[in-house]
């Protein structure tokens, strides 16, 4: 009988950097920073896409251009806190998926709104850093 032994350090360590890559991009929308959002995702052509609500973007340049600079744009929109919490992730090879939380909270037009909601990501990992390829989020 042949023993399969896991590494768990390599795993564990390959999970925190995922939830790094997460963690830091849920901190660019809290501060809305596009160009710190583009370093985590493939920002070339339609290499990432993101379903949210109702939504469908395919290309990052048309989730930041239709989707994300006008809300960033809009005044009334205040977030106060964006935060991606409670992972599960798996790992194969250069591709992972994660499941989490998404703990927000925002004004608009005065008003304070706070909600948890749910995502998941499929990342790829590229020239040894993890970008995320996909998000779904309800």
């Amino acid at each position: 009988m042949q023993s399969m032994a896991v590494n768990t350090s390599d795993t564990s360590q390959k999970n925190q950097s995922i939830e790094a890559a997460l963690n830091n991009y849920s901190l660019q929308i809290n501060a809305k920073n596009l160009a710190s959002m583009e370093s985590y995702v493939l920002a070339s052509g339609t290499d990432f896409t993101i379903f949210e609500g109702k939504g469908t973007n395919i290309g990052w340049a048309d989730y930041r251009d239709n989707h994300l600079a006008p809300e960033f744009g809009n005044e009334d929109l205040v977030f106060t806190k964006y935060e991606f919490t409670d992972y599960r992730t798996n790992v194969s090879g250069d591709l992972a998926t994660a499941t989490f939380s998404i703990n927000m909270a925002y004004t608009y037009k005065n008003e304070d709104k706070a909600f948890i909601k749910h995502g998941t990501a499929i990342l790829k990992k590229t020239n040894g850093t993890w970008k995320i390829a996909h998000l779904h989020t309800s």
